[in-house]
């Protein structure tokens, strides 16, 4: 098909810097034809008979594609590769969403008929940039981000590390703009120059101008002026201002000539726009799944370069967490993820990834087509560090000692050395971060820097090589002394959101401050120092498992010898305290340290101390079955604060006190004790969510749902423990969102009997906790995911024994929860665990344990599991019923009640049944959210009644 102007033969239409000329089926651009393929230019001709008016994509399709049946996304396409064909008369072309598309033509457009030239060069645009051989892989938004600077801008910038792929990113954008550039795409190679007056000719070169006419203004505008051009620049970081005044003078001289360079700082000319280039994306260290991973640029890079080296080379799950780690470790580096990809062939991913210990020598594997620089990951970080002047090549090794990100101020007092002013420090660190050796997070109200880590094992391997380790080391470790207890400080008196954005990075310092500080040639008194108020962090973080860890090392005499004073050792035992309750859950080292921690606080006077050592203890107590010692931690917890005014931790005592109630089965008393305090919390949200651990309002929402569904209140129960999982996903708190899920929504779950809720909840709380090394929800979870499977397992033993060999270990109460009676409904006759739950139940016989908010259930358990006669049978339930009556725990008397109506009506008792059954199904309002009651329901129908 053909679409025609009203014109005679050899006559076009201008628009911007194009002429058509449908009969002859040419587009020119100035001098030169641009090539553009039959269904671009038929709908380049409709539109442009249209005079700027709006042609509807119907119409569109009609016409040039003869009313053929066709989809939209054809037509898309074409107006893609048309607009891309029109290179800087792109924006003439306009869509209308909706409706169709016009081309703005201008106010002359009746009048723009031209002749064509008999002469018209009938050959595309040259373009000297190398083809690629390999893909490009992960770029494509930034590659239409540089076409677009291009379209805006005269000059632009790709400012980038080494290895980073600056250079072919450039070639990239080049090549894809060579029909915008009807005169050429050229590119001009400096990285090979050792000497600034070689720039001149070697751009000269590039552009096919004489030698003898670069200096001469006048008549380089005679060569260049008339001409659109694009010059690609590369690798100008070294001849940087050389380069900048050449390209100045040429920029001046021509308005029709763009510049796209590289290096590793701006240019710093007007009308630079800068592009910072920053490496690939990495996957997240949660990444399981090679088809995740694969997700992710770096991964793909690697991959496709690992397997032109090794054909056979395959990204499976049982491998792609070491590749996601390999693309971690190497910052999804470009140069770095294609030098350790070559040597996957020889090492296997494995090698790999233990080589990067030593990367620089593993990392040499480069290409011989490439510049010597880039050949090895040691000579691209080196190049950069040979540009620094003296002081700049002193500070930077010196910050390596920064495991993260860090301040102006920090980087002063710690490596700023002979730079005595902060100014000087700060102009240091922008030489640096110029460079490209540093990156530089302006988002935050305090710019924070920080190095690539590749560039990181660089700089430490300089610093190792100047003896400057210990010294350097040991400002770092009292600068990070003085940060923790700064921080510790914060923690009670800013916002959480607050304490993040100031001490955000707090917890890498600690690590790196520890590691020396407790090393044969370190400090163990700042080491203490630092540990006394690490708290925050390990809490804030969710890292208790590594805070006792480190903690339990000073506290155990393993790094030191001797005592550290009473204020130290009190700080330190109570954050041991806090990491083993959640790292450990309730073993004896936990309550030693919360013992000492009261024992110092009450000595030494200090009221916080005091208060969360109680709350400590209070914990321990409950997770050990000893619910009485609970409460009596928990009222001293109020009573201390209410002493000391302190609103926020009363309300907190209120809250673990009514819990402590709940497990009493006084249920009503905990619920109002914990009601209370959720109004507190909603009247006064607390400055630091964390203080004592976990949010307090989560926490007490999800035990409210627990006495809920005692009480009845099958629904609300739910909506509650929904309400409390929601708050906690919100606010990312690992132990919170543990909390939520085991002791609200999964527990909730459980009481209901709803096993698939449970099971898809239960992995969540099991991964939460196990990433984050919480050990009592870890098991708390596999006890959830063990209950909700076993009813399916075929052999539900194994399961049953893993979950008790796992409380092994601690003072765990096996009584805390009901999930442990319908485990060992399922275990086996002579199973060791019914023996041993069996025993458990006896405690009742004397009396010591009736007060327990399940004690009816357990009782309920063992007259089924032990099957007695009917009448002692009968008599354990009615003392079960009996029990759940008094603590108004109507959901669990209803189970009783269940199996006891089923006990009378197999012995011919159905009047009975029915007197015991009836009022307890019109007791529960929401009953039809309860399996039990449902269960009940239907047997009553069938067995009982024909009208209920």
């Amino acid at each position: 098909m053909s679409v025609e102007l009203s014109q005679s033969n050899g006559l076009g239409h201008r628009f911007g810097c194009h002429c058509i000329y449908p009969e002859m089926r040419i587009l020119v651009r100035g001098d030169y034809r641009v090539e553009l393929r039959a269904r671009a230019f038929d709908l380049l001709c409709v539109l442009v008979e249209a005079r700027g008016s709006l042609v509807e994509k119907d119409e569109l399709i009609e016409k040039v594609w003869s009313g053929a049946v066709v989809e939209e996304n054809n037509l898309q396409a074409q107006i893609s590769a048309l607009r891309k064909a029109l290179g800087p008369d792109r924006d003439l072309l306009s869509t209308e969403f909706g409706r169709g598309y016009r081309l703005l033509l201008g106010t002359d457009a009746v009048e723009g008929q031209v002749q064509l030239h008999a002469d018209l060069p009938q050959r595309a645009a040259t373009c000297s940039l190398p083809n690629a051989i390999t893909s490009l892989i992960g770029r494509s938004t930034e590659v239409s981000e540089i076409e677009g600077l291009l379209g805006r801008a005269r000059l632009v910038t790709i400012v980038g590390p080494g290895g980073v792929g600056k250079t072919r990113l450039a070639n990239e954008v080049g090549r894809r703009l060579v029909p915008a550039f009807p005169d050429g795409v050229f590119l001009a190679e400096l990285g090979k120059l050792s000497e600034d007056q070689l720039v001149w000719p070697t751009i000269g070169t590039a552009l096919s101008i004489p030698a003898s006419v670069l200096r001469q203004p006048g008549r380089l505008r005679s060569y260049v002026e008339h001409r659109r051009i694009l010059l690609v620049v590369d690798n100008c970081e070294h001849v940087v201002e050389a380069a900048a005044e050449v390209l100045a003078n040429l920029l001046q001289v021509s308005a029709n000539l763009s510049v796209l360079g590289t290096a590793q700082e701006p240019l710093g000319m007007p009308g630079e726009y800068v592009f910072r280039l920053g490496p690939l994306a990495v996957p997240p260290k949660t990444m399981r799944e090679a088809s995740e991973a694969l997700g992710h640029p770096a991964v793909e890079l690697f991959v496709e370069r690992a397997k032109e080296r090794a054909r056979e080379f395959q990204l499976l799950d049982t491998n792609a967490c070491d590749v996601s780690e390999i693309c971690r470790r190497l910052d999804g580096i470009p140069l770095a993820l294609e030098l350790a990809a070559a040597r996957v062939a020889a090492l296997g991913v494995t090698g790999v990834l233990t080589g990067l210990d030593d990367r620089f020598k593993l990392l040499t594997a480069g290409r011989r087509t490439v510049l010597a620089r880039h050949r090895t990951l040691r000579n691209a970080v080196d190049w950069s560090h040979d540009l620094l002047s003296p002081e700049a090549k002193r500070l930077f090794r010196r910050l390596a000692v920064f495991p993260g990100a860090f301040t102006p101020e920090a980087a002063h007092q710690v490596a700023a050395g002979n730079l005595e002013e902060e100014w000087q420090t700060a102009d240091t660190l922008g030489e640096l971060e110029g460079k490209s050796l540093l990156l530089v997070d302006a988002g935050r109200p305090e710019p924070h820097f920080h190095m690539l880590e590749t560039i990181r094992f660089d700089a430490l391997e300089k610093l190792a090589e100047s003896n400057e380790v210990d010294g350097i080391a040991r400002r770092h470790a009292s600068f990070t002394a003085a940060m923790s207890e700064e921080a510790s400080v914060d923690w009670r008196i800013l916002p959480t959101e607050d304490w993040l954005n100031r001490h955000a990075t707090g917890l890498d310092d600690i690590r790196a401050a520890l590691d020396w500080a407790l090393s044969a040639s370190g400090d163990v008194d700042l080491g203490v120092t630092i540990l006394s108020h690490s708290a925050p962090f390990w809490i804030q973080h969710s890292q208790h498992d590594e805070g006792q860890r480190r903690i339990s090392e000073i506290l155990g005499g393993i790094a030191i010898q001797g005592p550290i004073h009473s204020q130290a050792e009190m700080a330190a035992q109570t954050a041991l305290g806090a990491c083993l309750t959640w790292a450990k859950g309730p073993v004896a080292e936990t309550r030693n340290a919360w013992s000492r921690a009261l024992e110092l606080a009450t000595e030494l006077s200090d009221v916080e101390v005091g208060l969360q050592a109680h709350y400590g203890l209070w914990l321990f107590h409950l997770r050990c079955g000893d619910y009485a010692g609970s409460l009596r931690h928990a009222r001293e917890m109020m009573e201390r604060a209410s002493l000391g005014n302190d609103r926020e931790a009363f309300a907190a005592g209120q809250r673990i006190a009514g819990v402590s109630h709940h497990f009493l089965g006084q249920h009503a008393e905990g619920r109002r004790l914990i009601e209370t305090s959720l109004g507190w919390y909603d009247r006064h949200p607390p400055i630091q969510r964390f203080r004592f651990g976990l949010d307090q309002r989560v926490a007490g929402l999800a035990f409210l749902s627990r006495i809920l569904w005692i009480e009845g209140q099958f629904a609300t129960a739910i909506d509650v423990a929904r309400d409390a999982l929601e708050k906690a996903r919100a606010l990312d708190h690992a132990c919170t969102l543990c909390c939520a899920l085991a002791e609200g929504w999964c527990m909730v779950h459980a009481l209901n009997g709803d096993e698939t809720a449970v099971e898809r909840a239960a992995p969540l709380l099991v991964q939460t906790a196990s990433r984050h090394g919480l050990g009592f929800w870890t098991v708390y979870g596999e006890l959830f995911m063990a209950w909700a499977t076993t009813g399916n397992d075929e052999r539900p033993q194994a399961r049953i024994e893993r979950v008790f060999a796992s409380t092994s270990g601690m003072d765990f109460d096996p009584l805390y929860s009901t999930l442990v009676t319908d485990l060992l409904i399922n275990a086996d006759v002579d199973h060791p665990a019914r023996e041993a739950f069996l025993r458990l139940a006896d405690r009742v016989d004397d009396g010591r344990d009736e007060a327990h908010w399940a004690w009816s259930e357990f009782l309920r358990v063992r007259a089924q599991i032990t099957n007695p006669t009917p009448a002692s049978r009968e008599r354990e339930l009615r003392r079960a019923l009996d029990i759940a009556e008094r603590q108004e725990a109507p959901a669990l008397g209803l189970r009783v009640v269940f199996d006891l109506v089923k006990l009378l009506t197999d012995h011919g008792r159905r009047d009975e049944a029915r007197a015991l059954l009836e009022p307890y199904l019109d007791l529960l309002p929401s009953g039809v959210s309860s399996r039990d009651w449902r269960a009940a329901r239907s047997w009553y129908v069938s067995r009982l009644s024909d009208a209920y």
